[in-house]
């Protein structure tokens, strides 16, 4: 669908459009600290691509410590809004290089690892200030090289949306997963709050995310967020091909500084503070969980927006 050529209409689209990739957003990250950090597909309307490089840490209770790089992109592909409906969809690929120090203390022989998620979104008007909402979100991750069911796993989010105010979105729901071994139902919350025509404040669950325009050209990003993922990977372990299933995570506080070129380029840097740390190597004999030391982390990016 293309945006109105009418100046006042185009932006209320692109309005509505950013308001429904920040739903996408909100409805994600509250599952997070269950899907090990499968944050939003896109924090606005646009394609993002980013590089994230993660400091060397200590593998507790091993002499192994572990490190990674990951490039990352993300956007939202289709919108369309017709009467009392939406439809919004967005995609994400995330492709990491994993570094363990040594793997005779920690046997996972798997570097480089990839993650698919794509988020389909719809909504109904059911009155002026709510909404009815529905999220499926499919997740692939794995080495991609013997990729099977095991690799697969989804989310689905049913809820609604009140407008209390005019800055001011509620989000209540639940949430059903296949994310961790056993299907999981729980509730979701959250909130979208727009304290000034600058700032902007999203809340869902344990991710919090702050955004301030500084200036015309200048945007302050603040927040904290689970971050990780599980794959499921399989590789010769002594002579037989075997299923391991490794998961690491951590909470991140970060900041960032984004520059906008204009009205639709940006780019940004930013660091960030990885706590709290966990990683776990499932065989189909075993599980070993350990902690992992706190670490630092740097970021950049380029943004393409709609």
């Amino acid at each position: 669908m293309q945006p109105p050529l009418d100046p006042l209409e185009r932006r209320n689209y692109q309005v509505r459009m950013i308001k429904t990739s920040s739903l996408l957003l909100i409805l994600l990250s509250t599952l997070s600290q269950i899907l090990l950090g499968q944050e939003g597909m896109s924090e606005l309307a646009g394609i993002r691509f980013a590089y994230e490089n993660s400091s060397d840490r200590e593998i507790k209770g091993i002499n192994a410590d572990i490190s990674y790089d990951q490039w990352e992109i993300r956007t939202p592909f289709f919108y369309s809004q017709k009467d009392d409906w939406t439809i919004a969809a967005g995609i994400r690929y995330q492709s990491t290089k994993l570094d363990i120090s040594n793997l005779l203390a920690y046997p996972f022989l798997e570097d480089q690892l990839h993650s698919l998620d794509l988020a389909l979104f719809l909504s109904r008007k059911y009155s002026e200030n709510i909404d009815w909402l529905l999220l499926f979100n499919p997740n692939l991750a794995g080495d991609f090289e013997n990729t099977n069911g095991d690799a697969f796993n989804y989310l689905t989010i049913a809820g609604i949306k009140w407008e209390q105010k005019d800055n001011l979105q509620w989000i209540f729901g639940a949430v059903y997963t296949t994310g961790i071994g056993d299907d999981l139902l729980l509730p979701a919350l959250g909130f979208i709050w727009e304290p000034s025509a600058r700032s902007t404040l999203v809340f869902a669950g344990p991710i919090i995310r702050y955004n301030y325009e500084l200036s015309e050209h200048w945007d302050l990003n603040l927040g904290g967020q689970f971050t990780g993922n599980r794959w499921h990977t399989e590789a010769l372990y002594g002579g037989n091909l075997e299923k391991r299933d490794f998961r690491f995570r951590s909470y991140r506080l970060f900041a960032n500084l984004q520059y906008n070129l204009g009205e639709k380029h940006a780019i940004f840097a930013g660091v960030g503070f990885d706590f709290a740390g966990e990683v776990e190597l499932e065989t189909p004999t075993s599980r070993d969980e350990r902690d992992v030391e706190n670490g630092g982390n740097l970021e950049i990016g380029y943004q393409f927006k709609f």
